[in-house]
């Protein structure tokens, strides 16, 4: 096995981390023989480990700026330094947009409307549109990689192409139960037997051959799944934490009878001919009643309920109230549902869209040449289908071959890539708000963009 010793190292457009720990100053002074063989060294010793393993980088999208490729590094060479890198790659970003917004705030307080040259004032707004669309793209990267981060803790390589690999219990399970709750677990598991329908429960080892695109759009509706998912799962544990589920129909009935039969006892209270208010009130009796749960509609009133401990509350309410995740969606209106099911930044949809083409080619490609192939005119879905494997089977279309094992394996990581891009989504628009919302009549990855929030 030849060992490359040489190291590549960038430049990042000229931005170095805030804090460089000194054992790296070598590196950004160009002196760098000691990291060359360091790194030797380490490579040396991971190829005599796995040998038998193929070498894969971490993922199929590379970065498409210098920042991005610097945050790479650090994942890949120095993940101790990888957070405080992105992060201050965001602050950054946000300083720079919040000078630019004061500079634009400033011009227009000074120069009046009258007197303003129209020239200058379209050069400075195509002088920030293509900033901002600099900065987006920095954006992007920076939240890929630390999506690519989240697969580092869980252990789990990202394919680097769609090719059939052996499958492995432990990344199987990385994928699932290491990332989401019982609750979504179910959902997910539900997901994977329906997008792969029969072959679901196929041997692992089975060969499937599928054309490109349909296994293009079975991973991009599994990252969007993902995504759903993260989204109703969040709110799911939310309101069961605050013991603010819906309830279902057995529950609403019985409350509705015990909210009925206490209004009659107040009113038998307060009649002086009822037998039960000239009832002496025995103490023995009084302690041998069973206190009533909390938001049952009863008189009592728990430990939680008495203390404002409303943490506790949410708990004692979750005990009572086991709603499955797939109940709780069913509840959402047509409107909740479509805000549940849509991404929510335009940073998110071209990284779906980014990672789904780094994996699969170019999905507007992939399209033209579905439709060159089968037309326009079925008459029907099965007349459709049929059109689609006779393509695949004739290679009028591309087509890829791979094992059972392989298509679950890849279905489970873009729902986890999914997952993982909701949670960075959130961290960045919280943190910092630097999300665009998306222009639906625009395409996926499109620069520019206005400066509302995006709902998180």
């Amino acid at each position: 096995m030849t060992l490359q010793t040489s190291l590549h190292v960038p430049t990042w457009g000229g931005h170095l981390p805030r804090r460089a720990p000194r054992l790296h100053m070598a590196l950004w002074l160009g002196t760098v023989q000691g990291l060359q063989c360091r790194r030797a060294a380490r490579i040396a010793v991971r190829a005599e480990s796995s040998d038998d393993t193929p070498n894969t980088q971490l993922a199929p999208r590379k970065p498409s700026t210098s920042l991005g490729e610097m945050v790479n590094y650090y994942l890949k060479m120095e993940p101790h330094l990888f957070r405080e890198a992105v992060n201050n790659q965001y602050e950054r970003i946000k300083e720079e947009r919040e000078a630019t917004a004061a500079a634009a705030k400033e011009r227009q307080d000074s120069t009046p409307a009258a007197s303003s040259d129209k020239s200058e004032l379209v050069l400075y707004r195509r002088m920030e549109e293509v900033k901002r669309s600099e900065q987006r793209a920095t954006v992007e990267d920076l939240m890929y990689a630390s999506v690519l981060e989240k697969f580092v803790e869980v252990g789990v390589d990202m394919l680097p192409t769609l090719e059939s690999i052996s499958e492995s219990q432990e990344t199987l399970k990385a994928l699932t139960e290491g990332i989401h709750t019982k609750e979504a677990l179910d959902l997910v598991k539900e997901h994977v037997r329906g997008i792969m329908g029969p072959a679901a429960m196929s041997f692992a080892n089975a060969m499937i051959k599928m054309s490109r695109l349909q296994a293009a759009q079975v991973y991009a509706a599994s990252i969007m799944f993902g995504y759903f998912v993260r989204r109703v799962d969040k709110r799911f544990q939310l309101e069961r934490s605050l013991g603010m589920l819906p309830q279902n129909q057995e529950e609403a009935v019985a409350r509705l009878e015990r909210l009925f039969s206490q209004a009659e006892t107040l009113d038998g209270a307060d009649d002086p001919d009822s037998p039960t208010s000239s009832a002496p009130s025995s103490p023995d009796a009084s302690a041998s009643e069973p206190s009533q749960a909390p938001g049952d509609g009863g008189a009592a009133f728990s430990q939680a309920q008495a203390t404002g401990d409303f943490q506790a509350l949410g708990a004692e309410q979750a005990k009572k109230k086991r709603i499955p995740l797939r109940e709780y969606v069913e509840t959402f209106d047509q409107q909740t549902m479509l805000e549940m099911t849509q991404v929510v930044s335009a940073e998110g949809a071209a990284l779906v869209e980014a990672q789904t083409s780094a994996l699969f080619g170019d999905l507007k490609q992939l399209q033209r040449q579905m439709q060159e192939a089968v037309g326009t005119d079925a008459t029907s879905m099965e007349e459709l289908m049929e059109r689609v494997q006779n393509a695949v089977n004739s290679g009028a279309v591309e087509s890829v071959a791979i094992t059972v094992g392989t298509q679950r394996r890849a279905v489970l990581e873009a729902v986890a890539f999914g997952t993982f891009l909701r949670d960075v989504e959130t961290f960045v628009e919280t943190e910092y708000a630097l999300l665009t919302p998306p222009n639906p009549k625009a395409d996926f990855g499109g620069g520019g963009g206005g400066g509302q929030k995006v709902g998180v």
